[in-house]
């Protein structure tokens, strides 16, 4: 009798909470049809309630979320992380180090659109709060840090943090399901082969990155290499760093911060509007390796696909530089033509830094 009041009053709740949606939503509902509502959630433009079985398509996923919430459900699977925008995308895994005090690493990359070092502070910290075992971060930065605020994010259905749906996800609900799915994705959805499929797939749940040929672009095509001038910056994102670098100090993480090499035209305008600045009050509580700069790589649109983004080819001499001998170091600035390329900045030295980059422009 006990068990079956219980039933009852587990029923009434339920019943209670699904009116209480109802009744909270019944605009969005009057506007929007169950049918269409089921076609938003069946189709899941950005993947957030595929989250354990990632479908690929023309829309980029929310990986943010995804990534996120896939490392919650598996604590323990990764100890070593990589966090950048989308331009990290390209640091493979077979460079990266498997030991760290002789410890072993298994490494994750979490990049993200256009993700900023706000989202990488959040999500180290929902690491953390969670048991998410940690023992080293490369984390990746660029002029995209100083043109974004993090207010941005809270309304991008595509890039909107963990955090932020997690803390309102009725919010965030409202407005995924009111997408009116693009004709493009529901054919993709509808003719989905997994086996097509599979290699990526299993690239994204073991590593987060994505293919690592090291080919050089070919057939270049220089359009893809223009970009507008943005001509405007947040000056204050560099204390984002400095909480990163904190948290990392105080939970005993090996923390490597590094900036993007960007292609020359990106790069040109990012010291127009500040960027230099910008390192430099970086630099005042954070060390970093600086691969911003203009050399025989970020010059050459060969190690680009377009203006934002570099190839593998360029990924790998990054990672070579970080985690190689002093003779790699010096053997990839000869080839960079550039003795500023990977140069470690900090407060002691910025200012001498700078000088350089400027003599370059």
């Amino acid at each position: 009798m006990k068990r079956i009041n219980f039933i009852l009053k587990l029923s009434f709740v339920g019943l209670l909470t699904i009116s209480v949606v109802f009744i909270k939503n019944w605009d969005f509902i009057k506007k929007n049809p169950i049918k269409q509502i089921h076609s938003a959630y069946h189709y899941d433009t950005f993947n957030v309630f595929h989250w354990k079985d990632i479908r690929f398509t023309d829309a980029e996923p929310n990986k943010n979320f995804i990534k996120t919430k896939y490392i919650l459900n598996n604590p323990k699977k990764f100890n070593a992380f990589i966090f950048g925008s989308s331009r990290v995308q390209r640091l493979p895994p077979n460079v990266l180090p498997n030991k760290n005090n002789g410890k072993s690493l298994s490494w994750y990359n979490m990049t993200s659109s256009a993700s900023i070092p706000n989202n990488h502070l959040l999500t180290i910290k929902t690491f953390l709060e969670n048991k998410v075992s940690i023992e080293m971060i490369v984390l990746a930065f660029d002029s995209l840090s100083m043109y974004s605020a993090p207010e941005n994010f809270k309304y991008d259905l595509m890039r909107c943090p963990y955090q932020v749906i997690t803390k309102d996800p009725f919010k965030y609900l409202m407005a995924y399901l009111n997408i009116d799915t693009d004709e493009s994705i529901k054919k993709a959805i509808d003719t989905y082969n997994k086996d097509e499929h599979l290699e990526k797939t299993k690239l994204f749940y073991e590593y987060g990155g994505n293919n690592y040929s090291p080919d050089l672009t070919e057939d270049i095509d220089l359009k893809r290499y223009e970009i507008e001038h943005n001509g405007y910056s947040q000056k204050d994102s560099y204390k984002d760093l400095e909480d990163i670098v904190d948290l990392c100090n105080q939970n005993k993480i090996k923390l490597i911060l590094i900036t993007n090499p960007m292609y020359q035209i990106l790069y040109r305008n990012s010291v127009e509007d500040g960027y230099l600045d910008f390192l430099r009050k970086v630099a005042q509580k954070c060390e970093f390796y600086n691969f911003s700069t203009l050399n025989n790589y970020t010059t050459d649109p060969r190690y680009f696909f377009e203006w934002s983004h570099y190839r593998s080819a360029l990924g790998i001499i990054i990672e070579k530089y970080l985690f190689g001998s002093e003779e790699e170091r010096e053997q990839i600035r000869r080839d960079a033509g550039d003795e500023l390329f990977g140069a470690k900045v900090n407060a002691q030295n910025v200012d001498t830094i700078i000088a350089g980059l400027k003599k370059q422009l």
